[in-house]
């Protein structure tokens, strides 16, 4: 004999509730923990100056690169920021530089110690950061201002530049 639905209907958004904290859990993931680039609502803009902040050389192509990229920001700290304070760091010019566009394209979202290696590490482009202490400085009040996390940087690298991040 078929016995009622009711009772079983009822425990369904429990059961798909189970479920879902159960992939979620397998996975490794939540929403919280991916990065999207478009969720900081960056506006580009163009900049006024030829010469690239990190090589100090005048640039066929130049554009802005954020000294905290907006993936490191969100790997430590910002992926629990509202949309509004994710949109203030983004455009926040403090955090902005300009760069030669295959620089900037090198650097990609590295923190100090990957960029730097980046820099000289035989792979193809090669180019001297001759701002490297004034890049890190610059980086470590961005992290500061926005209550970032240093974890997962080299404090060695700070260390030869003169900044304490222990």
């Amino acid at each position: 004999m078929l016995q009622p639905l009711g009772s079983s209907v009822k425990r369904l958004p429990f059961v798909i509730t189970v479920y879902c904290v159960l992939l979620l859990v397998a996975t490794g993931s939540s929403a919280e923990e991916r990065y999207n680039r478009s969720d900081f609502k960056y506006h580009s803009y163009k900049p006024n100056v030829s010469i690239g902040f990190y090589t100090n050389q005048s640039c066929d192509f130049i554009n802005i690169d954020h000294l905290v990229s907006l993936k490191d920001a969100h790997e430590s700290g910002a992926a629990s920021w509202s949309p509004d304070k994710k949109r203030t760091f983004a455009n926040d010019k403090a955090n902005h530089v300009p760069s030669c566009g295959r620089v900037n394209s090198s650097k990609g979202s590295a923190g100090p110690k990957d960029f730097l290696r980046r820099s000289n590490d035989g792979k193809g482009l090669e180019y001297k950061i001759v701002r490297f202490c004034e890049y890190v400085q610059k980086y470590y009040a961005v992290k500061v201002k926005y209550g970032l996390s240093f974890q997962d940087n080299d404090s060695a690298t700070f260390e030869q530049c003169g900044v304490s991040i222990s």
